[in-house]
């Protein structure tokens, strides 16, 4: 167990580099899904409870799951304290900001920022289903009206 002083410096640390997240970096499907995890579990998170919650599924041994959270790490995307013979995880990217992110990365360079050409590569029958017509319009008449 770490010392009162050792644990702030530890927290001081993960905040600095929380701050400091590289948002632009596309992170592999894989790593991605780890980090799905990582959002979606209480924090901390053990190498252990990973292996429960993604690793047993995927059929991944533990090695090649610390193989990826170590890239997330590498990467800034993740935290990781050692608490006795546990490694635990803190996830420090921001789910929403990352996923923000990749969307208009996504919408830039398959899209050329059209949000037309994006809905008719998605409805190229142009069926679209009434209540994702009716959010739209709704959500088109909020963004005019600001």
């Amino acid at each position: 167990m770490m010392n009162e002083e050792a644990l702030r410096k530890e927290i001081d640390t993960m905040l600095d580099k929380a701050e400091r997240v590289d948002y632009s970096i596309k992170l592999p499907d894989t790593e991605y899904d780890v980090m799905e995890a990582l959002w979606d579990s209480e924090i901390p998170v053990t190498t252990a409870k990973l292996m429960q919650t993604i690793g047993v599924e995927r059929g991944w041994k533990t090695p090649t799951l610390i193989s990826f959270l170590a890239r997330l790490e590498e990467r800034g995307f993740v935290y990781s304290i050692k608490n006795g013979k546990e490694r635990c995880y803190f996830p420090l990217a921001q789910k929403t900001r990352y996923i923000d992110q990749v969307t208009r990365r996504f919408l830039q360079q398959y899209h050329n920022n059209s949000f037309v050409h994006l809905l008719a590569v998605l409805f190229p029958d142009r069926k679209m289903p009434d209540e994702e017509i009716d959010a739209m319009l709704e959500w088109l008449e909020n963004d005019k009206n600001l």
